[in-house]
């Protein structure tokens, strides 16, 4: 994944830093959340894959927040976009 406003492509030196990529995270895990709750079709399968989604889509959220309070609470300086 690269936005347009990184520098760098390497995804570890975004974690916590992407503004853009945060909110791509954030709303993604609650559009899946919804659509997890609100579907419910007779096939499994389909469950199961918007589930996995989900899970990945708040994994990511959540890496990128925990970063980002490392980056505030560690360092003197705001992390630099």
């Amino acid at each position: 994944m690269s936005c347009q406003f990184c520098q760098k492509a390497w995804f570890l030196e975004k974690l916590g830093r992407c503004q853009q990529c945060m909110w791509q995270a954030n709303l993604g895990s609650l559009l899946l959340l919804v659509c997890c709750l609100g579907y419910s079709g007779e096939v499994a399968v389909y469950s199961v894959a918007l589930w996995l989604a989900f899970a990945a889509f708040a994994g990511l959220s959540l890496a990128h927040w925990l970063m980002f309070f490392y980056y505030r609470w560690s360092t003197k300086q705001p992390p630099s976009k």
